[in-house]
């Protein structure tokens, strides 16, 4: 089995990371790491990646905050949750079929690693400054969301997690306010699934594939 350095060397190059943060483990057997790439990374030292050979994509489950009327938040709509919902799930599946190094498969097995997607604490905030009144219509020139994603990873048979990253983005778009309903456009929302997909899909054929 690899040493203890060794298996942070490998995670270092999958997560862009720059330094260990702390050697001590917290209750999951993870140790937090400092990444380039993502915002917070926990990772399960002495792991030997290249053992698994296919991968399976989890559900994609993303999570609403409740808006909050005070800060000029608003909710989305039933439609907007089914897009994005479908947006990221279409760029990971794509993604992940194209990896050199592991198969994306349905059925668990003991060389099989699951991915856990999640986009949390959704929200979508007009800015004060960006309202206007035209007419009977509330115009908003641009409206911002946050989205937080968390990636997990965890042995498909036993279900223990390896490692995880977190990483929280803003999505601009435009939105009208009308009869106390906001319709938006959430262009930045296909752009920002993407490249979540293929940092992923980059960072883990480099782990399924360092010897």
């Amino acid at each position: 089995m690899r040493t203890y350095s060794t298996a942070i060397a490998v995670l270092m190059s999958l997560f862009s990371i720059v330094s260990v943060a702390n050697a001590q483990t917290n209750f999951e057997g993870l140790r937090e790491v400092k990444s380039r790439t993502w915002d917070r990374v926990e990772v399960r030292p002495n792991m030997v990646f290249t053992v698994y050979t296919g991968i399976i994509l989890g559900d994609v489950r993303i999570a609403y905050r409740t808006p909050d009327r005070s800060q000029q938040q608003f909710p989305l709509t039933d439609e907007q949750k089914a897009r994005f919902q479908e947006t990221l799930t279409r760029a990971y599946t794509s993604e992940l079929a194209t990896m050199k190094n592991a198969e994306l498969v349905n059925s668990p097995g003991r060389d099989i690693l699951l991915l856990s997607v999640r986009a949390i604490n959704v929200t979508a905030t007009v800015p004060p400054r960006s309202i206007g009144n035209v007419g009977r219509a509330t115009i908003a020139l641009q409206a911002i969301g946050e989205v937080t994603l968390v990636l997990e990873l965890f042995d498909s048979r036993s279900g223990e997690i390896l490692a995880r990253a977190v990483d929280t983005k803003t999505v601009v778009g435009a939105a009208i306010a009308q009869d106390g309903n906001m319709v938006t456009s959430w262009e930045g929302a296909g752009q920002l699934s993407a490249r979540w997909a293929s940092t992923t899909r980059s960072r883990l054929d480099t782990l399924l594939g360092t010897l």
